[in-house]
């Protein structure tokens, strides 16, 4: 099945006049904010700014092969190699946790796009993510509040996107919903992909509610990070045919001609998943949350793990790791996690009970059309 850069193949020459803007450029966006580039490229096109990356790819530029191939195909893409950066901001802070990247593209006369990174794989990334858990508003969703409020004002006369990817998906609905009617108006779409939801105390808010038709989210059918939290906003359901732990990724996502073919539904791992993120968070109180998350990414830090990467490369050295954290952590928090873990436990155990999705649909997507997709209804009732 084709993914969200052979998309680029096929539409690469063919300009935004000619094939209007879609889901699936929003996607593309969202994807490159989290290249290497940096404030010089301001000014410059996509094309001359994705094509100096490429040739400049050495340390501390380790980059995949899909984010090479993406500078490759920018240069030689009608579509996007015209496209100006009229801004890059990065901030990175310990405490509270801020790891914050944003892209501004103009991509016509008076239409400006602000992309959002996610997580970076930091430490500090991985614990502004924790932060979401239990609290209704985070530091990070203000700087991307203010960001995009800055940037508005800086083209007042321009119509705007937003995109994010994961928490960047995040960020780039907060934003939206924080700007004021004015400036709301000018907003065409808030594009989530794959983006962690909001608390009840959040999307209750009159300007949240003022603003969410403007959005949508798209998860796929194995989703794991986009089941944390509520989904007020039209949440769709992608097909994806790599196995969960990459379905993250929207560059692996299924695509038709110009959108997102979507799934029937989500995998019945995925909504154990989701059922078991409503009952951690309306079981356990945020308060017990809260000192659990401080108290073990505190012991992580003394450990001096600066890089989730640090965790995975080693399997063995990562358990031994978390080991010493685990007995690092004070006694009264280590009772809280024991709770914490087996209460997930129970809760995985109950809802694997939950009704089946009839097998033979799964093997039926229902093609692209958004009008029609599956949306995500359940919701954790404002925990």
């Amino acid at each position: 099945m084709a993914h969200l850069l052979d998309y680029v193949r096929w539409r690469g020459d063919l300009a935004f006049d000619i094939e209007p803007f879609n889901s699936l450029d929003a996607a593309l966006f969202a994807a490159l904010s989290y290249l290497p580039f940096d404030k010089s490229v301001t000014g410059h096109t996509l094309g001359e700014a994705s094509e100096r990356l490429y040739y400049k790819r050495i340390k501390p530029y380790k980059l995949g092969p899909a984010e090479n191939l993406e500078l490759q195909l920018m240069p030689i893409s009608a579509r996007y190699k015209n496209i100006e950066f009229v801004d890059w901001s990065k901030k990175i802070q310990k405490r509270p946790a801020i790891q914050f990247t944003a892209a501004t593209f103009r991509i016509a006369p008076k239409k400006i796009l602000v992309s959002f990174r996610g997580t970076d794989g930091s430490m500090i990334g991985i614990t502004e993510d924790v932060y979401m858990s239990y609290q209704p508003e985070i530091t990070g969703q203000t700087v991307a509040a203010n960001y995009l409020q800055e940037i508005a004002n800086r083209f007042p006369n321009s119509e705007i996107i937003t995109v994010g990817h994961s928490k960047g998906g995040n960020f780039a609905t907060y934003a939206v919903a924080s700007l004021p009617p004015q400036d709301q108006d000018r907003v065409i779409k808030a594009y989530s992909f794959d983006g962690p939801g909001f608390m009840k105390e959040t999307y209750d808010t009159p300007n949240f509610q003022s603003a969410i038709s403007k959005m949508i989210t798209y998860v796929p059918e194995g989703s794991i990070f986009g089941m944390m939290l509520d989904h007020p906003e039209r949440t769709l359901v992608v097909k994806s045919d790599v196995n969960m732990m990459k379905q993250h990724d929207p560059r692996r996502w299924n695509v038709a001609r110009d959108g997102f073919v979507l799934a029937p539904g989500l995998t019945n791992t995925s909504r154990i998943i989701r059922n078991s993120f409503i009952s951690w968070n309306t079981e356990i109180p945020r308060q017990q949350r809260q000192a659990f998350w401080l108290a073990l990414f505190s012991a992580i830090e003394n450990q001096n793990i600066t890089e989730f990467s640090q965790l995975k490369a080693n399997k063995l050295r990562a358990a031994i790791q978390f080991s010493y954290t685990y007995l690092n952590l004070p006694p009264d928090i280590r009772l809280i996690a024991n709770q914490i873990i087996s209460d997930i436990a129970a809760t995985a155990r109950t809802h694997v009970n939950i009704p089946l999705i009839n097998k033979a649909d799964t093997l039926k997507p229902l093609g692209n059309d958004s009008s029609k997709g599956p949306i995500v209804l359940d919701s954790y009732n404002g925990a």
